[in-house]
């Protein structure tokens, strides 16, 4: 699975809108993923989208990114593998 990138998605865009998207490339409802805020849990914007080949991801990349919806344009890319975390320090006992 090669998964992309997706940003430029309006707030109001639910999973089903990027998998109508994507689905000619090869994405399915359990490939796509529309990541929250933490906090307000309101959506962020973007989405990763899994798809079969690389083959598949560059011709969606070809397809969609600059693509408008509303007044907004899609940025679709490969999407980054997120760099390793590192550790917190344990954090002191309070009252105990």
């Amino acid at each position: 699975m090669i998964r992309i990138f997706v940003g430029g998605l309006p707030l109001t865009a639910v999973k089903e809108d990027v998998v109508k998207l994507f689905r000619q490339f090869g994405a399915s409802d359990e490939g796509v993923v529309l990541p929250r805020d933490r906090r307000t849990r309101r959506k962020k914007g973007f989405a990763y989208v899994d798809l079969p080949t690389v083959e598949a991801a560059t011709a969606a990349i070809a397809v969609f990114n600059g693509f408008a919806i509303g007044t907004k344009e899609l940025t679709v890319t490969r999407a980054e593998d997120r760099p390793l975390r590192k550790p917190r320090p344990p954090r002191p006992r309070v009252g105990g």
